[in-house]
């Protein structure tokens, strides 16, 4: 019975019909997202490379004056090889599978200044965070295709797999004897789905292939099939449940497509708002004040500022007075808005990862979340990524800071051997190992959930009979 099932669905395709559409459209999606999403990754690693190239030649000019100035070859100016001068690229390269999934990657800074003149207030202009629940369906890549499209692609081919031959009379045709709906069912769905899948897997595989960035992107993209893989077999179990439960194709298709627009719409939305509420972000109008308030406060006091900071240095020896006063001035008022701010930079801490809990948990009440937060964290396009970066160029900003203040304060330049103590910065990313690690609890639920909703649906199918 099996094989004349499958010969009446292949047959179907070559007449043409829902299925063959939907299998020529996914393979036209996929292949757009792919190529929209190897150049963004291409531009944005372009961008970044060439901000660190420009700024480390800079930084080779400003050691070169240095190393000049001490071999006696150049009569320096109080300028010249400054340490408020020094300014180390801090870059957020794209992560291996990147061109894969965009999420909020596109609307968050990927380079930063690491600078005495800087804090972490004007190294990223947009102090701040998304919120991490919400699908990134702004741009149309891989990871969209994935979450939104393929469900949707299975409903339209699969709705009607028994009402449609009950319409038609094709049922006779089909079986040769009483049988339960469970094996029509399931075999037809499965062909229909498991040929959908087949030729996205196809297509996410030539993809990687062919716009290939090196490093862990076949580990990424292992997990990235594993995610996608469990997220199809949930929807072919959800839609037989719903094929087993309605009689007619109408009653199927109203109720997947809204169990769609739940899932990827109204669920992801909805905890978002939940989350902004429960964990609201500090006002940045208060952050900026606060910073504004600490640098006017740093330039009216800055003699008395200036004096502490040597007397809780006395080992340090005052040099070229000559020297004008607002690079002292400008050092010392990031550090006071920095330590002023501190409890409201905690403060959006705090509230981040009251989010990232709270979605942690309410991730289960939605498949469409759980995967694509994993899509995201296989992509490097998550925001724990963003912050993470955020978070080293912070620490990196405060290393520079320990380092130069002492100079800056004291009107002293650094020698050449305490300039090339300093470390450039360099993203520490998270391993591919350890994503996987934290996916193993949600991809277990996922897995649980389709195998409870299968059985459900196959005992709803194993209770209706055909034939005679």
């Amino acid at each position: 019975m099996n094989s004349a099932i499958l010969f009446h669905e292949r047959l179907s395709i070559l007449r043409g019909g829902p299925t063959l559409a939907a299998l020529l459209l996914v393979l036209l999606c996929i292949a757009y997202a792919g190529w929209s999403g190897d150049r963004w990754r291409d531009a944005q690693l372009n961008s970044v490379q060439t901000y660190e190239r420009e700024q480390l030649a800079a930084l080779a000019e400003w050691r070169a004056q240095l190393a000049g100035i001490e071999a006696g070859e150049i009569v320096p100016t109080p300028y010249d090889a400054n340490p408020m001068s020094i300014s180390f690229p801090a870059v957020l390269p794209p992560a291996a599978l990147a061109d894969f999934a965009v999420g909020h990657s596109d609307l968050l800074p990927n380079s930063a200044d690491i600078s005495p003149w800087r804090n972490i207030a004007n190294v990223f202009g947009r102090y701040q965070f998304d919120n991490p629940t919400t699908l990134a369906s702004s741009s149309f890549d891989v990871a969209l295709v994935v979450v939104m499209l393929m469900p949707l692609l299975m409903i339209v081919i699969s709705f009607d797999v028994l009402a449609g031959e009950r319409s038609r009379g094709t049922l006779a045709t089909v079986l040769a004897s009483p049988t339960t709906l469970a094996p029509l069912a399931w075999t037809k769905l499965a062909f229909r789905s498991g040929l959908l899948w087949i030729v996205a897997v196809m297509g996410i595989a030539v993809l990687a292939i062919i716009n290939d960035a090196g490093g862990d992107r076949l580990a990424r993209l292992a997990l990235w099939l594993v995610v996608s893989v469990l997220y199809g077999l949930f929807w072919l179990a959800l839609i037989a449940y719903c094929v087993a439960r309605f009689r007619t194709a109408m009653a199927t298709a109203g109720a997947l497509i809204a169990a769609w627009l739940v899932f990827t719409l109204a669920l992801p939305a909805t905890l978002a708002t939940l989350s902004e509420s429960l964990y609201p972000t500090p006002s940045r109008l208060a952050f900026l004040s606060e910073v504004l308030e600490a640098q006017g406060d740093t330039n009216r006091n800055l003699a008395e500022l200036t004096d502490g900071f040597l007397m809780d240095h006395p080992d340090l020896t005052v040099g070229d007075e000559n020297l004008p006063s607002y690079f002292r001035a400008a050092f010392l008022s990031n550090e006071a808005a920095r330590e002023t701010t501190r409890p409201i930079v905690e403060a959006y801490a705090v509230a981040r990862h009251g989010r990232e809990r709270s979605i942690a948990w309410a991730q289960y009440l939605s498949p469409s979340i759980i995967v694509q937060r994993l899509l995201m964290q296989c992509a490097g396009a998550d925001l724990g990524r963003q912050h993470r970066y955020q978070a080293q160029v912070d620490v990196a900003l405060r290393d520079l800071a320990d380092r130069v203040g002492p100079a800056v304060v004291s009107r002293n330049r650094l020698t050449l051997a305490e300039f090339d103590e300093l470390q450039p910065f360099e993203f520490e990313d998270v391993s591919i190992a350890q994503i996987a690690s934290s996916a193993a609890l949600p991809l277990a639920f996922l897995a649980v959930l389709s195998l409870v909703v299968g059985i459900a649906a196959h005992r709803e199918l194993r209770r209706h009979r055909l034939g005679g």
